[in-house]
């Protein structure tokens, strides 16, 4: 289960890094506001940090037995589930498709990733 996660979520997150990176007026634009400097390089930040996330999480996905790849797996699934919070609270104040389709994604990725990690392995 862990290894699909990682994978799953390791995908969406080096694909929106991308996106991120090559289109942030787009992403900008999605949250119904007016891109400028301070926003374009905060998105692109955004951005490198979610393309290294997720290609972090797609190399280690095959590694979970490792200290290493458990501590990616945990990682990532702190990432799910405190991205999950903030852009959930953000979207009860601003509203916008776009903003709670994404805190439901990250909710519905991180829940999985508590259960996995919370199992005794052995």
């Amino acid at each position: 289960m862990l290894r699909l996660l990682m994978t799953v979520s390791g995908a969406f997150e080096a694909l929106f890094g991308l996106w991120a990176l090559i289109a942030p007026d787009m992403l900008i634009g999605s949250l119904g506001t007016e891109p400028n400097t301070a926003s374009v390089f905060l998105a692109r930040i955004l951005g490198a940090a979610t393309l290294g996330l997720g290609t972090a999480a797609l190399l280690a996905r095959n590694d979970l037995d490792s200290k290493g790849g458990l501590a990616a797996a945990y990682g990532l699934g702190l990432y799910n589930v405190l991205a999950a919070g903030f852009i959930l609270w953000t979207a009860a104040g601003l509203g916008g498709t776009a903003l709670w389709s994404a805190g439901l994604i990250h909710a519905a990725i991180g829940a999985p990733f508590v259960y996995a990690l919370a199992r005794p392995r052995g």
